[in-house]
C-alpha cells in the first residue's frame, strides 16, 4: 500500500500524457497501452504532476468537489495504486518532504469517483512504433 504522504510522478522515461477538455490521455511508450481519465481522474493526473502529496490530493479533491475526506483519500489511494501497477507513475524520492498545497478553487460540480480505463486495442501497433512526443511539428 502507498503511504498518504508520499507523492507520485509520471514515469517520464515511459509515459507521453495530455489533459485535454477535462480528460487524461496517457500513453505507455514501452508496451503501446493507453489510458483516460474522467475529469476527477484529470484533476488528480494534474495534482501528480505538480509533484502533491497523496494526502494533500484528497483536501484539493474535498475542497474542489461534494465528497467526503474519506472516500476522497480511499479513491486517492486506489488511483494511485492503479496508476503504479501500470507503470505510469513511480513513487518519488521525496515522500517525506513538503510540497505544494492544495489552492482554494470553485466547486467543479458532482463527485464522481476517478476511473482509470485502459485500451490495448493499438497496443500491438504503438509498441512496434511509438509515437515520439518530444520532437513537436516538422518544419515546412
Amino acid at each position: 500500500m502507498i503511504e498518504s504522504n508520499c507523492r507520485l510522478r509520471p514515469n517520464g522515461a515511459d509515459v507521453a500524457a495530455k489533459v485535454i477538455d477535462g480528460e487524461a490521455i496517457i500513453m505507455n511508450l514501452a508496451n503501446g497501452l493507453y489510458f483516460s481519465m474522467d475529469e476527477v481522474g484529470s484533476a488528480v493526473w494534474e495534482m501528480v504532476e505538480s509533484g502533491m502529496a497523496l494526502d494533500h490530493m484528497a483536501e484539493a479533491l474535498q475542497a474542489r468537489y461534494e465528497v467526503s475526506a474519506e472516500t476522497a483519500r480511499a479513491d486517492v489511494g486506489r488511483l494511485a495504486e492503479q496508476l503504479v501497477e501500470e507503470g505510469l507513475v513511480i513513487v518519488s524520492d521525496d515522500a517525506g518532504q513538503t510540497g505544494p498545497s492544495p489552492e482554494p478553487v470553485e466547486s467543479a460540480g458532482p463527485y464522481a469517483t476517478p476511473t482509470l480505463t485502459r485500451y490495448d486495442d493499438m497496443a500491438d501497433l504503438l509498441a512496434l512504433d511509438p509515437p515520439m512526443p518530444g520532437l513537436g511539428a516538422l518544419p515546412e
